[in-house]
């Protein structure tokens, strides 16, 4: 409100004055009527406009904040939208009963409004940053730069700045667009990639269906769902996008199709990677694949993880005489083709002919001829392509799996003729895939002198070192391993949660797990090596009791007893060592996970 002028206030005073006739009374309603506003004087206009257009970008916040809610699932929804829309509301209410016309208190009141709101909303970032990865965290420098060159910056330099992943595709390098209405499909697919990237994922499964978006990841072997990265609409644009770039019909949202990909990020140490593409759909979603080929694919057998014997023993056995067959085993996504291929570079390939038949090659091998089996592509079966990979003399051959009958015969026939084989087997460990191998060659006598060993392997994944935690393990647990109490002061294992905090007691975030409590994956190894007396007691068709008990003799150490020695030295923890001894079929995939979810 305002007052109206004393002058004119005095006037209206004396007029109604003298109407009253000069009375006691008269005189009463002089004084109140002098301080009363001119018609019109009640309002000021101006004080109204700049509280409602304070209010604007409250409001607009309030409203953000629910739809962010909604889509940061780890935060309350209900709650913060009553704290922010609440702090605004006291601090206006505060506002407006303020004594306006006592000079400065309007502005006073403004302040206290400012305070109280922007606390709230404050609040509010800090709290969901907090639980999310940094790459979603808002009001962050990087996020204002984005969002000021989102409301019209010059395009020059929208795509000097938001490039965190360099990409290239079926038409060569993928420049930031200049285009206006790339830049969101751009950014979104920049957010999936670099944060998938910078997690260290293997795969990733993306399904857009018409009212919900699924994000799932394999790390380390483990499926890590992912709920607050891109909304539905930022998932829709980065699917398109990337399936331009690897060179597929944007247009064809059901038919599979497969692609690649070329990405790389400043923080990674592992420079360009490639990335498989493959998308596909129904009439109710579609989904994107992307296979994320790392550096495991590139080891040499001394860096799977091997214990000294085991190893000494493999790398003898492979320099050995020519010829003679190698079965490598376990079950799926146990690393057996990496395996695989460590032992294909053990040999000169440049003086080796090297062939492969495979049917799902994790990389292209240099200098080394494979043979890819579709039965999409092929009228013969796999053990006909094999038969035909063999009429090309190699010197060692490997076949990813054993699928059949005449695959294993064929196998092991190679062998016998002085060709160097290395085989996969899906079995549950070493005893089990040389069962499998004799019962499908159907010949004892020629498997007994062929097979040189028989391996069984899983994958664990390794502690991660810079937040792992000691503690002491159970005594009974101790002794039920039959592991030396005395020597095992303790165990490590992953932190939890509620540990991940600083000295504050806020959340934080390790830099080298993203708070996985692991980092990078070791194999655990079990091999039966067939000496001479193990070769006897196959061809004689004796028990697989009489050959583990032989082989027990030799040193032999199983799979549970290599995982423990893994534990012992901190390099996993007793529960996932448990874990993956337990998982006979694997992990789930991730699509397998989003379909779960959805």
């Amino acid at each position: 409100m305002r007052v109206c002028q004393s002058q004119q206030g005095r006037i209206r005073a004396a007029a109604w004055a003298a109407a009253l006739g000069g009375s006691a009374a008269a005189a009463q309603a002089s004084d109140v009527l002098a301080v009363l506003p001119e018609p019109g004087g009640y309002t000021s206009w101006v004080r109204i406009v700049v509280v409602l257009i304070a209010m604007v970008p409250w409001l607009l916040f309030c409203q953000w904040v629910d739809k962010d809610a909604a889509y940061v699932r780890r935060v309350n929804r209900p709650m913060w939208n009553g704290i922010v829309l609440g702090g605004g509301v006291v601090g206006l209410i505060l506002w407006l009963f303020m004594p306006w016309e006592t000079p400065g208190l309007f502005a006073a009141g403004f302040g206290l409004w400012f305070v109280i709101t922007a606390s709230a909303c404050t609040i509010y970032a800090v709290v969901r940053n907090g639980v999310v990865d940094p790459s979603a965290r808002v009001f962050t420098p990087r996020h204002l730069k984005a969002w000021m060159r989102s409301m019209g910056r010059k395009q020059e330099e929208i795509t000097a700045a938001v490039e965190r992943v360099r990409l290239s595709g079926a038409e060569g390098k993928v420049n930031a667009p200049t285009d206006p209405a790339q830049v969101e499909p751009y950014e979104a697919a920049q957010t999936l990639l670099y944060d998938a990237l910078w997690r260290r994922a293997t795969e990733v499964e993306l399904l857009v269906s018409a009212n919900a978006v699924r994000l799932a990841y394999r790390i380390d072997g483990a499926v890590m769902p992912r709920h607050d990265l891109l909304s539905r609409e930022d998932a829709e644009r980065a699917l398109g996008f990337i399936k331009k770039v690897a060179g597929l019909d944007v247009n064809e949202h059901r038919k599979p199709q497969t692609g690649e990909i070329v990405a790389a990020i400043e923080i990674s140490d592992r420079g360009s990677t490639d990335v498989e593409v493959k998308a596909s759909g129904t009439t109710q979603h579609e989904r994107l694949s992307l296979r994320i080929v790392g550096e495991e694919t590139r080891l040499r057998i001394s860096d799977l993880g091997m214990n000294p014997r085991v190893l000494e023993r493999a790398e003898a056995l492979v320099n050995g005489p020519p010829g003679g067959l190698f079965l490598i085993s376990g079950p799926r996504a146990s690393g057996v083709t990496t395996t695989l291929y460590a032992l294909l570079r053990m040999h000169d390939a440049f003086m080796t002919n090297l062939l492969t038949l495979e049917r799902e090659p994790l990389r292209d091998l240099e200098n080394i001829t494979q043979h890819i089996y579709d039965p999409t592509k092929h009228d013969g079966s796999y053990s006909r392509q094999l038969q035909t990979v063999l009429r090309r003399e190699p010197d060692v051959v490997m076949v990813s799996d054993c699928l059949d009958r005449e695959t294993a015969h064929l196998a092991v026939k190679a062998a016998a003729e002085n060709k160097r084989i290395y085989m996969g087997m899906l079995a549950r460990d070493s005893f089990d895939a040389m069962k499998k191998l004799i019962s499908l060659a159907g010949d004892t006598d020629t498997v007994a002198d062929v097979l040189r060993c028989a391996i069984s392997q899983r994958l664990v994944r390794k502690l991660c070192v810079a937040c792992r935690l000691a503690y002491k393990p159970d005594i009974a647990l101790l002794r039920k391993a039959n592991l030396p109490v005395d020597k095992i002061e303790h165990f490590y294992r992953p932190p939890k949660a509620e540990e991940m905090v600083d000295e504050k007691g806020n959340p934080r975030v390790c830099p080298n797990c993203q708070n996985s409590g692991y980092y990078g994956r070791t194999g655990l190894f079990e091999i039966l090596d067939v000496d001479g007396v193990i070769r006897e007691l196959i061809a004689n068709g004796q028990p697989l009791t009489a050959i583990r008990a032989q082989a027990r003799k030799n040193g032999m150490l199983y799979l549970q007893e290599v995982g423990l020695q893994k534990v012992m030295e901190g390099v996993t923890g007793m529960n996932e060592m448990l874990r993956v001894l337990r998982d006979e079929e694997g992990s789930t995939p991730p699509q397998a996970t989003a379909r779960k979810e959805g």
